[in-house]
């Protein structure tokens, strides 16, 4: 008997995947128009802003894998969205530049913390005969949800001409999927504690690194 792919942790899951990408790339394509209106900011001073999303993104992942292993992984995923969710307050409290520059920073890492941990969670809740096919389908959520929250962010602010409405918006959408996070049936398992200690080789690997040269 073939084991069932869509449960309703699986579709919380799922959902929760959506709502994240949805209420982060909701304000991307707008959030240059904003930083210039209301703050007078330069381009290259949005350009240095809108990346440091990204390399906060880019620098958490590795140690994000390290705290799923260790620590119990629903509750990684619960605190990750707790911040992304308070982040969008951040961007509402903000009075100066450099306010909302740090806020952009530090938001990208409890998004990228959050992406992992929520797509190790998927995989818990997978059964092991359909693993491949759900991460499949799993990733589609969230390009879904880039594909079209720009558009409808865009389509949005053109109706209500302000962006803190939309502040509000991606705040309300972060808090739906910090609760249906916290409603995921996870199976818990033991967590295995290995004595390594902590260094950089258990996120970098030099040796494939010297490999390529």
């Amino acid at each position: 008997m073939e084991e069932r792919l869509w449960t309703i942790d699986y579709i919380k899951v799922m959902l929760t995947n959506f709502l994240l990408y949805f209420a982060f790339y909701l304000l991307t394509p707008l959030l240059p128009i904003y930083l210039s209106e209301e703050y007078g900011a330069t381009k290259d001073t949005i350009g240095i802003i809108l990346s440091g999303y990204t390399l906060a993104t880019l620098i958490i992942r590795p140690f994000s894998g390290f705290l799923i292993d260790n620590f119990p992984r629903k509750k990684i995923l619960l605190i990750c969205l707790a911040f992304f969710f308070i982040c969008f307050a951040g961007y509402i409290a903000a009075s100066t530049l450099l306010m909302f520059g740090i806020i952009r920073t530090l938001h990208g890492a409890p998004f990228g913390a959050s992406t992992v941990s929520n797509s190790t969670c998927a995989i818990d809740i997978l059964p092991s005969s359909r693993r491949n096919e759900g991460i499949g389908l799993f990733g589609l959520s969230n390009n879904l949800a880039m594909a079209i929250s720009p558009s409808i962010g865009i389509y949005i602010y053109k109706i209500v001409g302000n962006f803190n409405i939309l502040f509000w918006i991606a705040l309300f959408i972060a808090g739906t999927a910090l609760i249906t996070a916290s409603s995921i049936k996870i199976t818990t398992k033991p967590i295995v504690h290995q004595n390594m200690k902590l260094s950089l080789d258990r996120f970098f690997s030099y040796k494939s690194v010297d490999n390529g040269y």
